[in-house]
């Protein structure tokens, strides 16, 4: 028999347990994310490594004599990169760099409402109803409420309609009230002031999606229910702003949740170009940016309606399509441009979002993150919840982004992360996932900010995540296509990658398609076919002021060398800023040095041209950079400048200009 314990000794080990407890309970949510995101890598053999490793240092006092001649050393552990040949290798940084560490500080959700929404919508025969939660009504008054609803449509303007929207007058309702058009606003109130108000939509079909959903019906039918001619049906889930690391490290429960789950992910997938509408341009349309400007020209009106984007190909062959975006006044194809002049999809949400946007807003880092009494991200999660559960019978290509919680801060998408999960497990529950390929990806990684100055946020803006979540049979029915989209996870590809894939996944559902190469790289192809291994950034069409496959280290030139980079970076900017005197950058300050900080790229061995990063300090207060090519010495070489980047937050600086290229230059005076 076990002998007895003293009740003074029982007391001492609860109180051990009760200090144990809360200091386990007060882990900040940056350890536990740290943690499990760490059990996950180690499950999924991950490797990480230090910065310090990320390639042959070259010494500080290296000299513009000495710097073409490193060249990337050839290692033979290639655990310490994403991507490892000849003439690619893309280091495999540490999800926690010192870098990340100082400038990531994780958020709690921030709930945009202390009370229950008063309002819901049911979808039943078709129609969507929007009722009162007569139990929910005790948390906004003891007194007896006056509802009213309006509807909202596209503006009916035949130039810009995608940039108003129209509202009825508000009518009263009792209990309840049907949506008949894009969106209806609820306003509730109390002896004449607000209480509530909300803005909802549903997918509802029409007539035209009706048809397309019977001809699909009949085809399945006379097709005697054979399986290999269901076709792939495309979602797309975007998050602007997140690097593959960052997704990792901010989002660790949505990260292990499709890791779990089998979902794969291109680990050397590198942006092409510098913000969002190039890269899902390649995606769409297969075009560089200058090729997209000149063909699609979307500053012009109804130019985008005539744009060869795959989503029209997929809506003109049956699928049935939609497209929603918050932060409507950021979006897309709407920033410093025209839009659309017809709806581009069959379900187009602009409408309802903009609606959300004259709710009451609560901003997080400058983005609306609550509309109302939701969320901004969360009502795109809705609309991809109802899409996909709608039409989840169906063929049907959605593309739906999010900027809110995302796009100005690493830090900001750590609010989202319980809810991303929910919202995935959601999709798995209700059925979504069993005949769609998701695509779960962002354009970039953060762009602006303190780190985007650090190796860490060099390497993480051109690196985005991409995750890819397949349908259960399609392993089966595509063995030789799954296989080469597996070889292809640690290649170099791209966004034209991903518009060869679009286009396959028409062919292989048995479509009339006739795939034709990218405009912008003739030799990128399908992720369902094999990338090449020994890829180069020029053979991706990735310019080499966007490509990863060289890391760069800080140098110190001679004085002589450092004055001949920098003031053809100066002079060079200040001639594009007078190039555009037509479009007001005659408003534009003039810029002076204030700093500058010089790197090396490692050569490849196949390679004749040197290349500089140079991040140049101004002032007025600039940041910028820039990739400066140059064969052999730089004293008697004629330097080339790539693309640039504004590294500081200009919005507010730029406010002068609405061209958005000459924005990216341009301090206002």
């Amino acid at each position: 028999m076990h002998e007895a314990i003293p009740n003074t000794t029982w007391k001492k080990i609860i109180l051990v347990m009760l200090i144990t407890a809360s200091v386990l309970i007060t882990i900040s949510y940056y350890d536990y994310a740290k943690i499990l995101k760490y059990q996950v890598l180690l499950n999924t053999n991950i490797t990480r490594i230090n910065v310090s490793v990320e390639i042959n240092a070259v010494t500080e006092d290296t000299t513009h004599a000495a710097v073409a001649t490193s060249e990337i050393p050839k290692t033979s552990e290639d655990k310490n990169y994403l991507i490892s040949s000849s003439k690619c290798k893309i280091v495999n940084l540490d999800v926690f760099t010192s870098d990340a560490k100082k400038y990531f500080k994780p958020l709690k959700y921030k709930s945009c409402t202390k009370n229950e929404l008063l309002t819901y919508v049911t979808k039943r025969d078709n129609i969507a109803t929007v009722h009162v939660n007569p139990e929910i009504i005790p948390q906004y008054t003891n007194n007896t409420l006056s509802c009213c609803y309006s509807d909202v449509s596209r503006s009916d303007s035949p130039k810009n309609p995608d940039d108003s929207i129209k509202t009825s007058q508000c009518k009263d309702f009792q209990n309840n009230t049907t949506i008949t058009q894009d969106a209806i606003v609820i306003r509730c109130t109390d002896k004449g002031k607000k209480v509530y108000e909300n803005v909802h939509t549903s997918v509802r079909i029409n007539s035209n999606v009706q048809k397309k959903m019977n001809f699909y019906d009949n085809s399945i039918n006379n097709s005697n229910n054979n399986s290999n001619n269901k076709p792939v049906n495309v979602l797309f889930i975007g998050i602007d702003s997140i690097s593959r690391l960052n997704f990792i490290r901010a989002l660790p429960l949505t990260y292990k949740y499709v890791e779990d789950q089998g979902w794969i992910s291109l680990k050397g997938y590198n942006k092409m170009d510098d913000n969002t509408f190039p890269n899902l341009m390649a995606i769409f349309t297969g075009f560089n940016q200058t090729t997209a400007y000149k063909v699609c020209k979307p500053k012009d009106s109804g130019f985008l309606d005539k744009c060869p984007m795959l989503w029209y190909k997929y809506r003109d062959l049956g699928y049935i399509t939609g497209y929603a975006e918050d932060a409507a006044s950021i979006s897309t194809f709407n920033y410093v441009k025209k839009g659309f002049i017809k709806p581009p999809t069959d379900y187009y949400f602009r409408p309802y979002v903009m609606a959300t946007e004259k709710l009451d807003k609560v901003s997080v880092s400058s983005m609306a993150f609550c509309t109302g009494p939701e969320t901004s991200g969360e009502r795109i999660l809705n609309l991809i919840r109802d899409f996909g559960d709608t039409f989840k019978g169906y063929p049907h290509f959605g593309f739906f982004w999010m900027n809110t919680f995302s796009h100005n801060e690493i830090s900001t998408p750590t609010m989202m992360d319980q809810k991303i999960k929910n919202f995935l497990i959601d999709l798995d529950k209700k059925g979504v996932t069993n005949n769609t390929l998701i695509i779960f990806l962002s354009d970039h990684g953060i762009r602006f900010g303190d780190i985007r100055t650090t190796e860490t946020g060099w390497l993480e803006e051109r690196l985005p995540f991409i995750y890819f979540g397949f349908p259960p049979w399609f392993k089966k029915r595509f063995p030789t296509q799954y296989q080469n989209f597996q070889l292809n996870v640690n290649r170099l590809t791209t966004p034209y990658d991903l518009h060869m894939t679009l286009q396959h996944i028409l062919t292989m559902s048995g479509l009339n398609h006739t795939t034709t190469p990218s405009d912008a790289c003739p030799k990128c192809v399908s992720l369902f076919e094999e990338v090449p291994k020994d890829r180069s950034c020029e053979e991706a069409a990735i310019s080499q002021h966007w490509c990863t496959c060289a890391g760069y280290t800080k140098i110190k030139l001679e004085s002589k060398a450092e004055k001949k980079v920098t003031q053809f970076f100066l002079d060079t900017i200040s001639k594009i800023i007078q190039k555009y005197v037509h479009l007001g950058s005659d408003k534009c300050s003039k810029y002076t040095v204030n700093d500058v900080s010089i790197s090396v790229s490692q050569k490849m061995s196949y390679e004749k041209t040197s290349f500089l990063l140079v991040i140049m300090k101004t002032y007025p207060k600039a940041i910028f950079e820039t990739t400066i090519s140059y064969v052999d010495d730089i004293m008697n070489s004629t330097l080339k400048m790539g693309d640039v980047s504004r590294l500081d937050y200009y919005g507010t600086h730029s406010y002068c200009v609405t061209d958005a290229y000459v924005k990216k230059y341009c301090y206002c005076r």
